[in-house]
């Protein structure tokens, strides 16, 4: 049992390392780990956004890529219901392929980003925003 604990804290490491998170789908600028990125979940940007904003974090979720609507929601469903609140604008890197797009759009994923509270994109939709983007990776996982 002591040995199953151990693997999996050597799992995140390597995950949050970049030895894994180098062969996900997607986009990795700075592979390795970040110490300058705080871990929090969509929920906790959305319900408490103030102790993070101006701050680089790193989170997981839906990911939706589309015209005026570029965003990371809490939910698969939550995009589905057009839930927009239960969201976070985002601004993909300049630099992230068409071919990296596809290959994360429609799926959760890991990502690393300024937040700004006081953003909400296109028409105030969104709870708030993801900026200067250095990782958004697939974290699909087959779960049976």
């Amino acid at each position: 049992m002591r040995w199953a604990g151990l693997n999996i804290v050597v799992f995140f490491l390597l995950v949050f390392s970049g030895e894994i998170a180098g062969q996900m789908p997607g986009y990795n600028a700075k592979p390795g780990y970040d110490a300058t990125v705080q871990d929090v979940s969509v929920l906790q940007l959305i319900a408490n956004p103030q102790p993070f904003d101006g701050k680089r974090v790193r989170f997981i979720g839906f990911l939706r890529l589309e015209f005026e609507g570029d965003a990371i929601y809490l939910h698969r469903e939550d995009y589905q219901h057009q839930i927009s609140q239960n969201a976070l604008r985002i601004n993909p890197p300049h630099d992230m392929t068409k071919q990296q797009q596809q290959s994360v759009n429609m799926h959760y994923v890991i990502c690393s980003g300024l937040f700004e509270a006081s953003k909400h994109g296109h028409m105030g939709l969104f709870a708030g925003e993801i900026k200067d983007i250095s990782r958004l990776e697939s974290w699909d996982r087959d779960v049976k």
